[in-house]
């Protein structure tokens, strides 16, 4: 018999949430997390609009290489606050000895170093062998959690944050594991942005998932983190659930390196693979978490999978969290999870803001300009990244918990 597997603690931080209640309300409120960026001299961009951190306490590394990395306070804050929510510490994760795994998910996260040896290295302060120094932040987030068994890490691009949580899942269907602490986190950093920019890829102002006006992204930073583990074990300690991981499904397009297809074959893949995991009908499902980026191509297409999927006359409820968060990256997945599980456990959807002149939709999916307090049994996450990669987690409410 399949288990059942549950979230019992999150935590998260973004550019509009230092936590998860934080984060929560201010999605339902439609405060945006967009401000012009303080980290870097970003004039020089199409757009200065990104989702950063706003906190003291979160260095940008620049000159000094013994510094912590940016990404790694923000994995401290995300774990800390999983372990309290789920009312365990860090002994109790390791008395599971290989029983408790990591999937981790990730893109960005030696950034800062490597920035710093490579101005050294123009400088002349330092050889090329500076990368083999780059450290591994796995071995630091297992110690800090406890976890003695193994551990996955997935570079997916976007689609990471999702595919770690998949891969709990796995880990803990298949027996191999009895807790996994998944997550993902990524900075904002010069680097990304300029990427970006350079595809011509990033809003002029900020960004409009579904708008007829809508003109690229707008990159953000941050963190979730989840322990994931069985409904018997969750109940037996007396943790709180928010959902339950029903299936998930990840794609690949093979496509083009940093364009969807243009059909949504790979999106509409995924969420037939995560349905496919259970007997719950996608007739029951009421609520997407859209990857909804703001681009051209990633929204339309995304838009005609959905339709593909679930026809156009079921009712659906739809939204973007990147309006407000900016795209996280590997991190997205992750962030937005968390999001989703914070609105089947309070009975509410956060809405899409700056959301004025909507695309040719179906008008049984609402498209949400405001929050809605409503019941939310079925939800899927959805994630599309680089070089085709797609997720889709399914999650359900637990009543009673």
């Amino acid at each position: 018999m399949d288990k059942r597997i549950v979230v019992s603690g999150i935590g998260v931080i973004t550019s509009n949430g230092n936590n998860k209640e934080e984060y929560l309300n201010n999605l339902l409120n439609g405060v945006s997390g967009l401000k012009k960026c303080n980290l870097f001299d970003a004039s020089r961009l199409k757009t200065e609009y990104v989702g950063e951190i706003e906190n003291a306490e979160f260095p940008y590394l620049t000159e000094n290489q013994n510094d912590k990395e940016r990404i790694t306070y923000i994995m401290e804050r995300a774990i800390d606050e999983a372990f309290e929510d789920a009312k365990i510490s860090v002994d109790e994760v390791s008395q599971y000895n290989e029983r408790a795994y990591l999937a981790f998910a990730t893109s960005l996260a030696a950034n800062g170093r490597i920035m710093s040896y490579v101005r050294d290295e123009r400088n002349g302060k330092c050889e090329p062998e500076w990368l083999t120094q780059i450290p591994s932040f796995v071995p630091w987030i297992k110690e800090k959690c406890g976890i003695k068994g193994g551990c996955y890490t997935t570079m997916s691009a976007c689609a990471a944050g999702t595919t770690a949580a998949g891969i709990a899942y796995d880990l803990i269907q298949s027996g191999k594991a009895d807790m996994v602490i998944a997550g993902g986190a990524d900075p904002l950093t010069e680097f990304s942005c300029t990427g970006f920019h350079v595809l011509k890829s990033l809003s002029e102002g900020q960004c409009k998932p579904f708008d007829n006006n809508r003109d690229g992204i707008n990159l953000g930073e941050g963190g979730a983190f989840f322990v994931i583990e069985t409904m018997e074990s969750a109940k037996k300690r007396g943790s709180h659930i928010y959902g339950e991981i029903l299936g998930y499904g990840i794609n690949n397009d093979a496509y083009h390196i940093t364009s969807p297809s243009p059909d949504g074959v790979g999106a509409l893949a995924s969420m037939e693979m995560a349905m496919a995991h259970t007997e719950v009908s996608k007739d029951a499902v009421d609520y997407i978490n859209a990857h909804g980026t703001g681009t051209s191509l990633n929204d339309k297409m995304e838009v005609d999978a959905i339709n593909n999927f679930f026809g156009k006359d079921k009712h659906l409820y739809v939204a973007s969290n990147k309006s407000m968060i900016g795209h996280c990256l590997a991190a997205a997945g992750a962030v937005e999870m968390a999001a989703t599980l914070l609105c089947l456990k309070n009975d509410c959807i956060a809405p899409n803001i700056r959301l004025t002149d909507k695309m040719d939709v179906s008008e049984a999916h609402d498209f949400l300009t405001e929050k809605v307090e409503t019941k939310v049994n079925y939800a899927l996450s959805n994630s599309y990244a680089f070089a085709g990669n797609t997720a889709s987690i399914l999650l359900g409410r637990v009543e009673n918990e």
